[in-house]
């Protein structure tokens, strides 16, 4: 059986300004008084989602939520899988385990109210789990949820978990076992890159993202796409970011909804949830143990 098909569809709702650990970034106390875009931009995703005629999972950042309610209601309104961002959209490193418990118990009652039905999955900002904060793992577990999508088995600026697995598995901690929807990523010049999603999505050329794509589903594994609202904003106001995270933030954005379709339009997508339904008990003895 091939478990690589069909593959999953992510989006991460935050806003414009919600960059991590940079210098000439916003601060959550500025947040109030800047310019909301992400209702517009979930609203084009959703569209495009509609006419593919496909559901994916959206991990909504907790402020976004508590700011715009509608947003939650339209997401689940349309079919698809609500999920956690955290609430404060803080890279884990960060957090205590007890501050990383409060924002995701914050974040998950929050979203579950909004969409009327329980939340399932989490992802770090940023992929942002590491070796070194891996007892996040344990108050994933602990809050409740079912999987956790944030390992990068690869190289990215917030995170890389080295894991044994490149494809969905399961993580046995302290606190239980999470089902791991890690991030998708192919060699490159010596190491893994997530070429599905981000900056990579909007910089690398369609045919070689479609490619990859097909190579992991030949390998058996399903490809996992993200994307932010703003990635299909070319008009959001710009922040004074260093060369290199400009760069990364603005490079390509008037070409992420036309890959973004063309994907859909060439492979099959299901939320997180479904693939789980479908898919779970293949993956069930791969399991990586985390301390």
């Amino acid at each position: 059986m091939n478990i690589g098909l069909p593959n999953i569809l992510t989006v991460d709702v935050e806003e414009w300004f919600h960059i991590l650990e940079v210098e000439g970034g916003y601060t959550r106390e500025d947040w109030a008084g800047l310019e909301s875009r992400v209702e517009a931009n979930t609203d084009v995703l959703l569209d495009l989602f509609a006419a593919a005629g496909v559901r994916g999972t959206f991990f909504v950042v907790g402020w976004v939520a508590r700011q715009h309610p509608q947003v939650v209601r339209k997401i689940a309104a349309a079919g698809h899988e609500v999920a956690s961002h955290s609430y404060w959209h803080e890279v884990v490193a960060r957090h205590t385990p007890a501050s990383l418990a409060e924002d995701l118990g914050a974040s998950r009652k929050l979203l579950e109210d909004q969409a009327g039905r329980a939340v399932r999955g989490f992802r770090a900002p940023g992929g942002s789990i590491t070796p070194d904060t891996a007892w996040a793992f344990d108050v994933i577990a602990e809050a409740g949820f079912t999987y956790d999508a944030s390992v990068n088995p690869g190289h990215s600026s917030h995170g890389g978990f080295p894991t044994p697995y490149f494809g969905p598995h399961r993580i046995r901690c302290g606190s239980g076992t999470l089902y791991e929807i890690p991030w998708t990523t192919v060699g490159l010049a010596g190491r893994r890159v997530p070429f599905a999603g981000g900056g990579y999505l909007r910089l690398f050329p369609y045919p070689l993202i479609r490619n990859c794509v097909g190579s992991e589903n030949r390998h058996g594994r399903p490809a996992t796409v993200y994307v932010h609202p703003r990635e299909i904003d070319p008009e959001q106001p710009r922040m004074d970011l260093p060369w290199q995270r400009r760069f990364k933030y603005y490079v390509g954005l008037r070409s992420t909804a036309r890959k973004l379709s063309a994907l859909l339009r060439d492979h099959p997508f299901v939320p997180v949830e479904t693939w789980l339904e479908r898919h779970g008990p293949d993956v069930s003895d791969r399991v990586f143990e985390v301390q």
